[in-house]
């Protein structure tokens, strides 16, 4: 049975916003995407209100479809965690916050996205190994109560998790590195799970190459194809990466993932329709 998803990935600058239909035979087709001017720095400041009320208005052709958010800020705040095996989402939450209450000052001001990672190798018994990114609450939690107002938000988190699990869709193993201007990151995952998980923050560009020459010499890649996307993954950077690592990468693009009709991607880049799609799929493969 077909299904539909909305989904709206929100950066520092802007929000694009994407429809991806599930055939429900594991193949996803994007309908619409596209980009407004305004993101979660306008969603922390005076002219929250107005892209609210530009949002609400995009997404009422949609109405009765489920809507996803995905938040990408200028940089996140990642805390490696074990949680006891089979808790609660509730239980897990409230694990959470006591971990952001000896990692972060102020934790009023902080949304988590927890995100599970497969076992590692010497993991003791009864605990699951986690990953929580921390972002800003504020932008985050102001766009998703005025689109509550008019929608069904189903879903919400950061970009990153919805990103590396893109692999569910074909099953087969999928290194994603991301390039931003303030961190880089690196995920590893097959079908879906994601075993490896790697995030730097960095001050310039020299810091980012260093990065990820150094983790793709390094980490468990086992062949994989290495996948880029970012705002700083530019054709020259992605030729210094694969020179100095002697490594075969290409940018993330949507295919294999999901088909697009025709005309329907309007997105002002490729990072920014991966983000939205992404979390689209993920959504519809029940978060």
């Amino acid at each position: 049975m077909s299904q539909s998803q909305i989904a709206c990935a929100f950066d520092a600058g802007s929000t694009t916003v994407a429809r991806v239909k599930s055939t429900g035979h594991g193949s996803f087709t994007m309908t619409m995407c596209r980009t407004i001017e305004g993101g979660m720095d306008e969603l922390g400041g005076p002219k929250a209100s107005r892209l609210a009320k530009k949002l609400v208005s995009m997404l009422r052709e949609w109405r009765d479809e489920p809507v996803a958010l995905s938040f990408s800020p200028a940089g996140l705040m990642p805390l490696p965690a074990w949680l006891p095996s089979g808790s609660s989402a509730e239980y897990r939450d409230t694990l959470c916050r006591i971990e952001a209450g000896y990692f972060l000052d102020e934790i009023e001001r902080w949304q988590w996205h927890d995100m599970a990672l497969e076992p590692a190798p010497s993991q003791p018994a009864g605990v699951d190994r986690r990953m929580l990114l921390f972002y800003p609450l504020a932008p985050a939690r102001f766009i998703e109560n005025e689109l509550r107002k008019q929608c069904r938000v189903e879903w919400r988190g950061a970009h990153v998790e919805a990103v590396a699990r893109l692999s569910a869709v074909t099953g087969d193993t999928l290194a994603v590195l991301e390039l931003e201007e303030r961190y880089a990151a690196l995920s590893i995952s097959t079908n879906g799970k994601i075993g490896y998980f790697k995030y730097w923050p960095v001050k310039e560009a020299s810091e980012r190459e260093y990065f990820a020459i150094t983790e793709l010499t390094s980490a468990p890649l086992d062949g994989a194809p290495v996948k880029v996307t970012g705002p700083a993954a530019s054709a020259k950077v992605m030729e210094r990466i694969s020179r100095e690592t002697s490594r075969a990468i290409a940018p993330l693009e949507l295919h294999p993932w999901v088909s697009a009709e025709k005309g329907a991607n309007k997105a002002k880049s490729p990072t920014a329709t991966i983000r939205a799609v992404s979390a689209a799929i993920m959504a519809l493969n029940g978060g």
